[in-house]
């Protein structure tokens, strides 16, 4: 009979030496892109949260990119100024505001409001607050 107490063995981390390293190499995946026109090519990226990209803008739509573009007026901002001018008429012209209201359309209120600085101020009153 063996009446030898064991006691549990310390265990220690041991580094030891190996053949193989390991790859420091991020995963890839793959990305389609898809080209406002349609179009659609893949890449290799190591983003794993989207798998597929709509643009709205790319090299064949931008302006930047097509300086010929500028010059025929086909930028977004040209076409609402376009449609502004087919609602509005070519002749709108936004410096001409006498279509606004004239002074004779303000309320003497107004008008007095106006002279002394802006609506009156109550005055403080005395005794308890609320």
């Amino acid at each position: 009979m063996n009446t030898s107490v064991r006691l549990p063995r310390v265990l220690t981390q041991v580094r030891h030496a190996s053949t193989a390293s390991k790859s420091v190499k991020p995963e890839i995946f793959l990305q389609t892109i898809v080209m406002s026109n349609g179009a659609t090519f893949s890449v290799r990226t190591t983003s794993p949260v989207r798998a597929q990209i709509r643009l709205t803008k790319d090299t064949r739509n931008h302006p930047l990119w097509n300086p010929a573009m500028l010059k025929a007026g086909l930028t977004e901002e040209s076409e609402r100024l376009t449609k502004f001018q087919k609602r509005f008429g070519e002749s709108a012209d936004l410096a001409d505001i006498s279509w606004i209201e004239s002074d004779e359309a303000i309320s003497a209120a107004m008008k007095k409001a106006a002279a002394s600085g802006g609506p009156a101020k109550k005055a403080p009153t005395k005794g308890k607050r609320k």
